[in-house]
């Protein structure tokens, strides 16, 4: 949790320093080394906090050029259709999974559950969000339907965005485990109800 902490706290310190000397879209970062040095953080940690605000497309990452801010478009209504479109379809698929998963689909659940925990304990937020967003993508290939898959990896990248926006807009991110959990449970048993329950509390819990 210690390790989860720093990336949040410099996460925070790198949105106020943007804030304080008034950068500009467009405008360059220090290079890595200064600013570890002026958070009294290791690169490591600056770079996972640079990378869950390059997700978030508050920064961008120029290989070989730098790290600069990006523009961002708040559009809420955006957000809203997004999280009613991702309800749709991870509550249709999650009920067909129960139907259509296999011992295979379970297995590649369980192990990906097991790490998505993992990644939120040890404080990887960016592997995390990529891990979280493949545990629910193996969810809706569970159901064996190709029409709800594609439209799922259509707006991937997009919850890519949200779900980074939801770790650095609050200082500590609420922990859905257990939501996450339910949700395999639910696809073990065969139990659509208890599917749709956990799916409906993690889209609405944020």
């Amino acid at each position: 949790m210690k390790n989860k902490n720093l990336v949040q706290e410099t996460i925070e310190q790198l949105k106020q320093y943007i804030l304080t000397e008034k950068l500009a879209v467009g405008a360059k970062l220090p290079i890595e080394k200064q600013l570890a040095e002026k958070f009294g953080v290791g690169r490591s940690t600056l770079r996972e906090a640079v990378k869950i605000l390059e997700y978030s497309n508050l920064l961008e990452v120029r290989q070989g050029a730098g790290t600069f801010i990006k523009a961002v478009k708040e559009n809420s209504d955006l957000a809203k259709e997004l999280t009613e479109a991702r309800e749709m379809i991870e509550t249709t698929a999650g009920k067909l999974a129960c139907q259509n998963r296999t011992e295979e689909d379970l297995v590649s659940l369980n192990q990906t559950l097991f790490k998505r925990n993992r990644l939120l304990e040890q404080g990887k937020f960016r592997e995390y969000i990529q891990a979280d967003l493949e545990f629910h993508l193996l969810i809706v290939k569970s159901s064996k339907n190709n029409f709800l898959i594609h439209w799922y990896q259509e707006i991937f990248e997009e919850l890519k965005i949200m779900l980074s926006g939801l770790v650095i807009e609050s200082k500590e991110y609420l922990d859905n485990t257990k939501q996450h959990q339910k949700m395999f449970q639910g696809i073990l048993d065969k139990d659509p109800s208890l599917v749709i329950e956990a799916i409906l509390e993690n889209n609405r819990s944020k």
